[in-house]
């Protein structure tokens, strides 16, 4: 039988071949590290996407399997020094000031003085980051931009940015706004972990007030610290790292995962919690034929109002799309939609407080009302041995020896996701198993996910079932 080392071999080698072969197809060839990160048009090929993956689980495997155990361990305590890398680099504009520099890159003297700070300590932080593939030393301390450091730029010149740097984060891809906000007020509520989860008056409540966060920030929730006075900066970057976040997400498992296209003409479907009507947008614009109701509650919705004026004004004053103010922990006015669409709204509640959502969009609907969650599912690292095959959609592809079933550090951002949510709000993404067991009792039954490679998250159909 074949090794697992040379099969994690075989694995790498056979992936490298597919994936050139594909640039090669296209006439391209792979970017190099060295050059700033750009989208390109294979970025959504399918068997480029799943080929990646498998590279990436064979690749970490075998770091895994090759290095020795306690130097993994050692290192691995000590890895909080990159996401505290990063935030002095976003906070310190250097992907902006190297990007400025060009290609031949910047001396830390410069780098220090443009930055405001200490260049020796300044060029010790990009060392380490060079050291683990991002930014690069070109030259001994002269450091530059590369592939995976160039996603963290606004576009933004520092001068702008310096200019009005509550705005820094508007209006771009959110990668940088995203880095920001979890290597600040998520990272800094990160180091009481333990002592929450070893307290007995925090370790099992589902409060938002006994969340990590907010024994970190003088018990306060999450979302309230964000909008007290003082942390403008805070909100501002947190609005555009969601909003970033949902634009760079595939929407094509929400599109294609449900037959939208048998829903009868001028079929009801309400986005609950849906913020501005990102989501909706996508869906009007494949099934137009459908009427679509966006429920926020009403501050939001004259920034969702601002944004249909700008992408679909029609839209609005046909009717076809309207705004309606909810509180989701309301009983459900609708009472006859056809589809109830949520897309990262239960992630953000415990289970007493899901329920209860759950519970008020079953007691408006109709028997043929279906339910539509659109969030991360988050994969077993071992394998379910069929469970849950009854549901489409539940199986995964089997992965190839000896790759672990959620492919390792494939559903890395998955399970970080997750420790992020129970960190900041005391709630969770789920397993599939923790999702039936969240909608038992609640007059729902999961009866389809649907998947794509291009996207972690996973489209969940429910139907209705007696109470």
């Amino acid at each position: 039988m074949t090794t697992p080392l040379s099969a994690l071999s075989n694995l790498l080698s056979s992936g490298i071949a597919t994936i050139e072969a594909i640039y090669a197809k296209h006439g391209a060839t792979f970017p190099s590290i060295d050059e700033p990160f750009r989208p390109g048009p294979l970025d959504g090929d399918e068997s480029l996407c799943e080929t990646t993956d498998l590279v990436i689980a064979a690749a970490s495997q075998l770091i895994a399997l090759v290095k020795p155990p306690p130097r993994t361990i050692v290192e691995s305590g000590l890895l909080f020094h990159l996401p505290a890398s990063l935030q002095v680099v976003v906070t310190a504009n250097l992907t902006e000031i190297l990007r400025e520099a060009g290609p031949q890159g910047l001396h830390i003297k410069d780098i220090g003085e443009r930055c405001g700070s200490d260049p020796q300590k300044i060029g010790r932080i990009l060392r380490c980051l060079a050291t683990n593939h991002i930014f690069r030393e070109i030259a001994p301390d002269v450091f530059a931009n590369n592939r995976i450091s160039s996603a963290l730029d606004t576009g933004k010149s520092v001068a702008a940015i310096k200019a009005d740097p509550i705005a820094k984060h508007d209006n771009t891809s959110g990668i940088s706004a995203l880095v920001g906000h979890s290597t600040d007020e998520i990272m800094k509520a990160g180091v009481y972990l333990t002592d929450n989860l070893m307290d007995p008056k925090t370790a099992a409540s589902q409060e938002a007030l006994d969340a990590v966060f907010s024994r970190a920030f003088g018990r306060v929730p999450c979302f309230e610290f964000l909008e007290k006075p003082g942390n403008e900066y805070r909100l501002r970057r947190f609005g555009a790292a969601m909003h970033g976040v949902s634009s760079a997400v595939a929407s094509d498992a929400l599109v294609t995962s449900f037959d939208w296209k048998s829903l009868q003409q001028d079929a009801l479907v309400v986005d609950v919690g849906g913020g501005v009507g990102s989501w909706t947008l996508q869906l009007m614009k494949a099934y137009p034929h459908l009427r679509y109701v966006i429920q926020e509650r009403s501050r939001v919705i004259p920034d969702g109002i601002k944004f249909w004026e700008n992408t679909d004004l029609e839209a609005l004053k046909s009717g076809r799309v309207k705004f309606k103010e909810h509180d989701f922990f309301e009983p459900q006015p609708i009472k006859d939609a056809a589809v109830f669409f949520m897309r990262c709204i239960i992630h953000d509640w415990a289970d007493g407080y899901a329920k209860k959502i759950l519970k008020h969009l079953r007691a408006s609907a109709l028997p043929s009302t279906k339910l539509i969650l659109y969030d991360y599912l988050v994969p077993y690292a071992a394998s379910t041995g069929g469970l849950f095959s009854e549901i489409p959609g539940s199986q995964v592809p089997v992965a190839p020896y000896p790759l672990l079933p959620n492919l390792g550090s494939v559903s890395n951002q998955i399970v970080l996701v997750d420790l992020q949510m129970m960190v900041a709000l005391n709630s969770q993404e789920r397993t599939i198993g923790q999702l039936i067991d969240l909608v038992d009792g609640t007059g729902w039954k999961l009866v389809s996910i649907g998947r794509s490679s291009r996207s972690a998250m996973c489209s969940m159909v429910f139907e209705t079932v007696a109470i």
